[in-house]
């Protein structure tokens, strides 16, 4: 595809555990190139940032942004907790995101860019919105009035640590606690009550089985992703009574087939139930609960948007 000479781009960088996903993103959200290598082959900041200005040489960039996983302080863009980048704990990474680039840079944690780009690509402004990303774990990220929301602690909208179930048999989450939104909706939570219900072996069972076999008529697996719905809406009617975004959208590898299938269908119906029984009608019958639509590549996109808007982006100045 061909690029204007004059056309401003913005480089997203999205740095996984497995891969680091590159794009160039026009002002419209719109990817006009993209690139993706393995982690393990750059590992360190440093090289990441070379081979991303290396991908991105020749075009007009404007700005680049940085999603990365794990706890991100908010304050310096160095991240304090991280599951398998070695050698990225403590780094000032948009300093030297920055020094690597010679362009305006930002870092914004990897579930917050993902729900940037979502609020981006609908033009919501000032509004509010939450994407919650359902599968092995259950993740959240935020827009609060505009701006990606990280938190004081970089630890804002960890929806799987929410307690679901307050009972005395509440299932035990592997952080220590109980009850929690994860233990019940993550797919580990879905199989072991699909277990529990059916009396079958875990062995093969998997939530696309399950969405399957619900998808053909299976009343036991029907019953599981009801349940599921139901507590996933829980967890959105608190988040819903706390933050009242406009918009709530369901992602990841677990949506249960979306809109494409009748089961996925009423997945998202039975959330929006759940949701509207748990809170006020001012907040659960004003709030929009949709599937979104970006995809894996969200997170890229979200990060070259925030590169985007970072100078009017009061949470990001210095």
């Amino acid at each position: 595809m061909s690029v204007s000479d004059s056309a401003p781009l913005y480089l997203g960088i999205d740095v996984g555990g497995t891969d680091v996903k590159l794009g160039l993103v026009d002002d419209t959200c719109r990817i006009v190139a993209t690139e993706r290598t393995a982690t393990c082959t750059l590992k360190t900041p440093e090289k990441v940032f070379q081979h991303a200005m290396e991908f991105a040489a020749g075009h007009p960039i404007a700005g680049v942004g940085l999603a990365v996983p794990g706890v991100l302080d908010s304050r310096l863009y160095e991240l304090r907790e991280v599951v398998n980048l070695d050698g990225w704990l403590g780094v000032p990474l948009r300093d030297q995101l920055a020094e690597a680039s010679g362009l305006p840079s930002m870092v914004v944690n990897d579930a917050n860019a993902a729900a940037y780009a979502e609020h981006a690509s609908r033009l919501l402004g000032v509004q509010s919105l939450a994407l919650i990303t359902l599968g092995t774990g259950v993740g959240c990220g935020m827009v609060v009035v505009g701006n990606p929301h990280g938190g004081d602690h970089g630890c804002a909208g960890e929806l799987g640590h929410i307690a679901v179930d307050f009972s005395d048999d509440a299932l035990p989450c592997t952080c220590g606690s109980r009850g929690h939104l994860e233990t019940y909706a993550g797919a580990g939570g879905v199989i072991a009550r699909m277990v529990q219900l059916s009396g079958e072996d875990p062995d093969g069972l998997t939530p696309r089985r399950i969405a399957d076999r619900a998808e053909a008529g299976d009343a036991i697996c029907q019953k599981v992703i009801s349940d599921t719905a139901c507590y996933v809406g829980r967890a959105i009617g608190m988040l819903g009574q706390v933050a009242d975004p406009a918009v709530v959208l369901l992602g990841g590898a677990m949506t249960f087939g979306g809109l494409e299938t009748e089961t996925g269908r009423r997945f998202l119906a039975d959330v929006q139930k759940s949701v509207k029984e748990t809170t006020l009608v001012q907040v659960g019958g004003n709030m929009k609960i949709e599937f979104a639509t970006l995809g894996n590549q969200a997170g890229m996109i979200g990060a070259a948007m925030v590169a985007r808007d970072q100078s009017s982006l009061s949470a990001f100045k210095k």
